[in-house]
């Protein structure tokens, strides 16, 4: 059999249907894990103290008392605690993976309905996507926003072959995401833009639907339709790039990736941006424009990464597949009558469960793995402050409490109300400078002990091996609390 017809062949249904299972069954391998990065409980606090006190209660537990909550994401916030308070932390590890499953759903109706992707080049570049997404779907949010962005692509799409629900659906998915996510300006922007250049194609081809130009002011209206109204635009240099680092460094380097797991987005997105090169001529300028904001983002920041992949991804697998019908067109049948023998339709159905039973072999896997160390509360207790909770219950502190970003998470999660101050060296967006001088811990010398003076530390609650429990006490600190998981410092002089 040569390549063009197995390239007809493997154009039958089985092939479709395999495309389909791949990226759904791989989507919820990608993002089945233990709630342990510790984001969740930093929204599951601020669903907490929105649940007790409204959209205008104040947070305690920053390092700046009284701050006033950052309200972009109430929706999904009040979402995930009803899920918290219902299912646990089980709750949480299987939301993870329905989501990837709804990305991983979402994925195909684009690839399928975006293009004439053959379905085996679908498996694969669509594949590759889902496995890019796995080192970043390890947070609540990163899933919201590829399943946004997933969900605005298939609109656009409707968009441009004038559907009269899509321009509905697109404002009220401008209205969802500017309530659950902090980035709904870019959003609009990227909308704005791919108006803007649709209708540049469709003037210079001639022919073709063009978007309408009234989607411009309504997706801005909607923009609006949120608690934080034109508030949501404050705050937005933080989304492009982080203080003093260099910033294409957080895309293809991040501390937040295992190392495996960056070399393997690294390569997924090198794989997919060499679909772009390969488009050549064919690349539409509505395109282009597309991936080349996503890709912009992704460089700017890690936490669009997720994004840039699904429109790579999308794209990718269109180009990709556009030698292959090249050799398909013109021909009667997609298949030969020869490969319609009964043998030779039994050999197509067994080839193409061979990708579904790898993605089951991943799901599997992840499984296996997010059940490992006692499931999902093990792994909590042995990556969190899960025990130390009680002894920092029992014995109240009236300054701030240094720790790391994952446990101060956590922390907030467990004290939302309470006078409990934490202090990561990651700072968290409208903590104030109190939170962001904490930075200056990560250096580890005699001037981190004034920044700790400084903000009335009393305790630091860190990881048993942290670098940072080292240093304090390498410089006097003594240890009031240990387990396998956690050591609680407090000053000598204390």
């Amino acid at each position: 059999m040569g390549t063009v017809e197995l390239l007809r062949a493997t154009s039958v249904r089985p092939w479709f249907i395999a495309a389909g299972a791949v990226l759904v069954v791989g989507g919820a391998a990608a993002g089945l894990h233990a709630p342990i990065s510790g984001a969740d409980f930093w929204h599951l606090a601020n669903a907490a103290v929105i649940n007790r006190g409204g959209l205008g209660a104040s947070a305690t537990y920053l390092a700046h008392p009284g701050a006033p909550l950052d309200v972009r994401s109430w929706l999904a916030d009040l979402f995930l605690l009803l899920v918290y308070r219902t299912e646990g932390l089980i709750g949480l590890e299987l939301l993870g993976a329905a989501a990837g499953a709804l990305i991983g759903a979402a994925l195909f109706l684009a690839v399928s309905r975006g293009g004439r992707a053959h379905p085996l080049v679908m498996v694969v570049a669509a594949g590759l996507g889902i496995l890019a997404l796995t080192p970043v779907l390890t947070d609540f949010p990163s899933e919201t926003l590829a399943l946004l962005a997933l969900v605005l692509l298939l609109a656009l799409a409707a968009v441009r072959r004038q559907k009269r629900w899509a321009a509905v659906a697109l404002v009220a998915l401008v209205v969802v995401w500017s309530n659950t996510q902090a980035d709904s300006v870019l959003a609009v922007l990227v909308i704005w833009g791919w108006v803007v250049f649709a209708r540049w194609d469709a003037a210079r081809a001639g022919h073709g639907p063009a978007p309408s130009w009234w989607l411009l002011p309504l997706t801005g209206a909607a923009l609006l339709l949120n608690p934080r109204a034109l508030g949501t635009f404050s705050n937005l240099p933080l989304s492009l790039g982080t203080r003093g680092e260099y910033p294409f460094l957080a895309a293809w380097s991040s501390v937040n990736f295992h190392p495996w797991s960056a070399r393997l987005a690294e390569l997924s997105g090198v794989v997919l941006l060499t679909a772009y090169w390969m488009a050549g001529h064919q690349l539409r300028r509505a395109d282009a424009y597309l991936g080349l904001v996503t890709a912009l983002l992704a460089l700017l920041w890690v936490q669009y990464l997720p994004w840039f992949l699904v429109v790579a991804a999308v794209q990718g697998s269109w180009f990709l597949s556009a030698p292959v019908w090249s050799h398909l067109e013109g021909t009667p049948e997609m298949v030969d009558d020869r490969l319609l023998r009964p043998r030779v339709v039994a050999g197509l159905r067994a080839a193409a469960a061979v990708p579904v039973v790898i993605a089951l072999g991943f799901l599997g896997h992840a499984a296996v793995q997010a059940q490992g160390g006692g499931g999902a509360a093990g792994q909590t207790a042995s990556q969190l402050p899960v025990r130390a909770t009680s002894w920092l219950a029992a014995h109240p502190s009236p300054g701030a409490w240094f720790t790391t970003p994952a446990f101060g998470d956590y922390l907030s999660d467990r004290f939302p109300d309470g006078a409990h101050l934490t202090c990561g060296d990651d700072p968290l967006p409208l903590a104030g400078l109190n939170l962001a001088r904490c930075q200056q811990l990560m250096v580890l010398n005699t001037g981190a002990l004034k920044v700790i003076s400084e903000l009335h530390v009393q305790l630091s609650v860190l990881p048993a091996s942290s670098p940072q429990a080292s240093f304090l006490l390498a410089e006097g600190w003594k240890i009031r609390y240990r387990d396998r998981s956690t050591v609680i410092l407090a000053p000598s002089n204390l």
